[in-house]
């Protein structure tokens, strides 16, 4: 999303077959389908039109794609792999009936450096009680001021973008499985325009035994179901993933983790692999490989692009968390999350 940000506002094409034309008094878009704006605009919000036709990534059908940005350090540092393993606060946004897990209290925080100068911060408190687990959160991805230009390359002034989404969650254990659901408020917003929706997720977990010395985990959950996003008369998809995981968690607290996530209105299909060793008390590493950052159709180097690496040091109150993670053709980024517990 940032980089199309980017480029458009430089004049150049989006990524993917979607680009944009500015004339003098219209704003045409074009991805899967041909789109023409009733009435003229001004030389900014011709700009920023374009960005709002950007911001779907790829595939234009769907739009806040930042909610595919995922959080917290040791789920990313095993390739996002983390949909049967979500056992932590952070479950909120991988599957929420991952909160049923918690036996304590718990407050994290994660922080992302992204490319282009953005920021991604994440959020939340899990509570456990004799019902269940709730939870809440707050995701806020950010940008320093993006420069505006017309179709001549003139400078039209400084315009803010950001995204944001306030989640409410519960997870509880039940005989068959634990399960959980959570339901969040959207707001995005580029220069003046502005759209607000909501979306729900909700997810289910089973642990199974007699495995060898550990245990099997397999997890399934629906992100991001809702309305869609409008910006004045256009409403566009939100990027609905039905994700599928399983797990190995060995005695010694070491774990390996598959999962598929699929984008039913054509985003596709990604799969995310990767594992935990304890190479001494309470240090983890982590490593992991996930397709949705590697580029497709290059060489074997660009594949290793989807390539994560983490480090995670956890004790009994607190943990910290660093992974590397991959973002295609703009290199990698850090995340860091910090998290306790009481």
């Amino acid at each position: 999303m940032l980089k199309s940000l980017r480029r458009i506002a430089i004049g150049e094409p989006c990524e993917g077959k979607l680009h944009a034309r500015f004339d003098e008094g219209a704003v045409e878009t074009r991805g899967n389908k041909s789109r023409s704006a009733p009435r003229p605009y001004s030389a900014k919000t011709i700009i920023i039109a374009a960005l709002l036709a950007c911001a779907a990534t790829a595939n234009a059908a769907e739009t806040a794609s930042f909610l595919n940005i995922g959080v917290g350090g040791r789920a990313l540092g095993m390739g996002g792999a983390y949909t049967a393993l979500a056992d932590d606060a952070n479950a909120l946004y991988w599957n929420p009936a991952g909160l049923s897990a918690l036996d304590k209290r718990e407050v994290t925080v994660s922080h992302a450096e992204l490319a282009q100068s953005a920021k991604l911060d994440f959020a939340a408190y899990a509570h456990p009680t004799p019902q269940g687990t709730f939870a809440a959160g707050v995701t806020y991805l950010s940008q320093t001021a993006l420069e505006g230009r017309d179709a001549t390359g003139h400078p039209t002034g400084n315009f803010q973008a950001s995204d944001a989404a306030v989640s409410f969650g519960f997870g509880r254990k039940t005989d068959l499985v634990d399960a959980g659901a959570s339901i969040k408020y959207l707001r995005s917003h580029i220069g003046p325009a502005e759209a607000q929706t909501f979306a729900v997720d909700a997810g289910a977990r089973r642990g199974f035994d007699g495995f060898g010395s550990g245990r099997v985990l397999v997890g399934a959950a629906v992100r991001n179901a809702g309305p869609g996003m409008k910006y004045d008369v256009q409403r566009n998809d939100l990027p609905l993933r039905l994700v599928l995981g399983a797990a190995y968690k060995f005695a010694g607290g070491h774990a390996i983790a598959a999962e598929f996530t699929n984008g039913p209105r054509g985003a596709g299909t990604d799969a995310g692999f990767g594992g935990e060793y304890q190479a001494v008390k309470d240090v983890f590493l982590r490593a992991g490989y996930t397709t949705q950052s590697a580029i497709a159709g290059g060489s074997s180097f660009d594949a290793a692009h989807g390539l994560t690496l983490g480090l995670g040091l956890r004790r009994e109150r607190w943990s910290l968390d660093y992974a590397a993670v991959p973002m295609g053709e703009l290199g990698s980024t850090h995340r860091f999350t910090l998290a306790a517990r009481f």
